[in-house]
């Protein structure tokens, strides 16, 4: 009997994902009939105009984590319950490189005084997870669908900002940062949806 729960509980299946988290592929290790674990790695980079100050940023978003999941079955099927720990390494790199006068802090400064102006926007390091999904990585058959949707706790994102000429002030880049920080604020909580295939084995 003991060797028998053994061998039910030892399944196994992979996993590949698309979302707001990236691209990833997941491992997944039935543990009994209601719980699951399962380890995930994802990466992405999204590039677009960042444009909620008085500056235009080519804005680049670096999606990165992995981390390791407990799925829950209350129900005896594919809905699951999920939390978990995440290793986080998003970011968001912002470059801007203006062609006339722009007001940044409380200044006025020339394309010729701002140069090229740089920001880095980074988030807390180890982030946990929350959510609910359908799907299972191990069951009977050899492929199945997989959705996800939940909450990673990353922070509202702390910004950094310097100029390459070093005209700009220490104070207004400051203020250009906390204009920043203000705007993502509602990053602190990142929403994640994601769909994938299970194979199992």
């Amino acid at each position: 009997v003991a060797s028998a729960a053994t061998a039910q509980a030892s399944e196994y299946g992979v996993g590949l994902r698309a979302g707001t988290q990236g691209l990833g592929a997941e491992l997944g290790v039935k543990l009994s009939q209601r719980f699951s674990l399962r380890g995930g790695y994802y990466k992405l980079s999204v590039s677009g105009d960042y444009d909620d100050t008085d500056i235009v940023y080519d804005g680049t978003l670096k999606l990165g984590s992995y981390g390791v999941l407990a799925d829950f079955y209350p129900l005896n099927s594919g809905f699951h319950l999920s939390a978990g720990l995440f290793s986080n390494d998003n970011e968001i790199d912002l470059v801007a490189t203006p062609t006339d006068d722009r007001e940044i802090g409380d200044s006025i400064y020339t394309p010729s005084q701002i140069g090229t102006l740089r920001g880095d926007v980074q988030f807390d390091s180890t982030a946990p997870y929350f959510g609910i999904g359908w799907g299972r990585l191990t069951g009977s058959s050899r492929v199945a669908f997989l959705f996800d949707l939940g909450l990673l706790k990353q922070g509202s994102g702390d910004v950094s900002m310097d100029s390459s000429t070093g005209l700009v002030s220490a104070d207004d880049l400051e203020a250009e940062s906390r204009e920043i920080e203000d705007d993502i604020d509602s990053y602190d909580f990142w929403p994640v949806i994601s769909f994938g295939m299970a194979i199992r084995f």
